[in-house]
């Protein structure tokens, strides 16, 4: 086995554990430290759909999906390249380069893809008619979401496995040209133009909606509509804006030295630990169910507390029912006078 990366002014860079000029402890706390978070947020994103109630919906099964994608490279990529950096180079080696590359790719034209279906769903959800949108989501999501995993692992495996697709690992070969143009026309640029116009056209229709209805724009449901398409553009542009110095380097600048090209592929590959964040700190439904998930995996160390909880809920339950008959006999009583029924009458109008 040959190691990974080659000689540039005197000094090695690997695509697998980076410029060996940085003390080799930083990279890999640096590592390590972006792995844990990146799995831990990004699980906890994936696990939100599960726990909260308002993200149980047929159509977020895209946008967990993209979680899926990150998690593909903050639970393969970064642990494998902290167990390299832990092997004092042994394991710096190609095929490692090459599984490390093949996970990358993977998960980049997952989240290109995903990202597009969610776009689709917001746009028929916010754009077009309910007849539509139930017509969009009645689709075999499942099958769809698989359909897209599978695609995504086919064209990955052949681009790095049989050659067709730029040699990040050595940077000997530009691979097929036919091929390289075909997977980012189909995987980047298409998706690209769909999902702006998606995102955009719902942002655009939910602004327009709460300017012509007022009880819309004081709704919870404006506020979740508006939470959502907001967090969607920044987090597409976040991928966008973490990925474009790559691919114009990639394409425009192939032969430019190996620490400008590594450290571009890395801005891309790091900014699957930070998207997460953004839903866990903008949008309320995202926090709710983060701060369940916290407390259940951090702060609940026995079934006591559930229990108690559980009896907890019954009796302010029965509480509440015992309120409710009183409140009933309460009104029952004052319908029987002529005055006091109006009075109830008009109160109940002004709330």
């Amino acid at each position: 086995m040959h190691a990974v990366g080659t000689v540039f002014n005197g000094t090695r860079y690997s695509p697998v554990t980076l410029s060996h000029e940085w003390p080799t402890l930083s990279r890999l706390l640096f590592m390590v430290f972006c792995s844990c978070l990146g799995t831990t947020i990004n699980g906890f994103f994936v696990a939100a759909f599960f726990v909260e109630h308002t993200l149980k919906k047929v159509g977020n099964v895209f946008l967990a999906c993209i979680g899926m994608a990150d998690l593909i490279v903050t639970t393969g990529v970064m642990p494998v390249s902290a167990v390299v950096l832990l092997s004092a180079g042994e394991w710096d080696t190609i095929p490692v380069c090459h599984v490390l590359q093949f996970l990358t790719e993977t998960s980049t034209y997952c989240y290109s893809l995903f990202f597009t279906l969610v776009a689709a769903e917001t746009y028929y959800r916010l754009c077009r008619t309910t007849a539509e949108y139930e017509m969009f989501i009645s689709m075999r999501v499942g099958l769809v979401a698989i359909m897209v995993f599978t695609i995504s692992l086919i064209i990955a495996g052949l681009g790095v496995y049989l050659g067709l697709d730029y040699d990040y690992c050595q940077r000997r070969h530009y691979g097929n040209f036919y091929f390289r143009v075909t997977t980012s026309v189909i995987f980047h640029a298409i998706p690209f133009l769909m999902t702006i116009f998606g995102l955009v056209s719902s942002c655009i229709q939910v602004r327009k909606r709460a300017r012509e209805q007022v009880h819309y724009k004081r709704s919870q449901q404006y506020e979740r509509d508006y939470s959502t398409t907001n967090l969607n553009i920044t987090a597409f542009l976040l991928y966008v804006m973490a990925w474009t110095p790559y691919l114009v380097i990639l394409h425009e600048y192939p032969s430019t030295n190996d620490n400008k090209f590594y450290h571009c592929a890395w801005i891309g590959v790091c900014r699957s630990v930070f998207t997460s964040f953004l839903y866990s700190s903008m949008n309320r439904n995202f926090r709710r169910a983060f701060a369940h998930l916290f407390y259940y995996c951090c702060c609940k160390s026995t079934l006591t507390g559930s229990f108690s909880n559980r009896h907890r809920r019954a009796l302010e339950y029965k509480s509440a029912t015992g309120d409710v008959r009183v409140h009933i006999m309460h009104q029952a009583v004052n319908a029987s006078s002529p005055q006091r029924a109006a009075s109830s009458s008009r109160e109940t109008q002004e709330l």
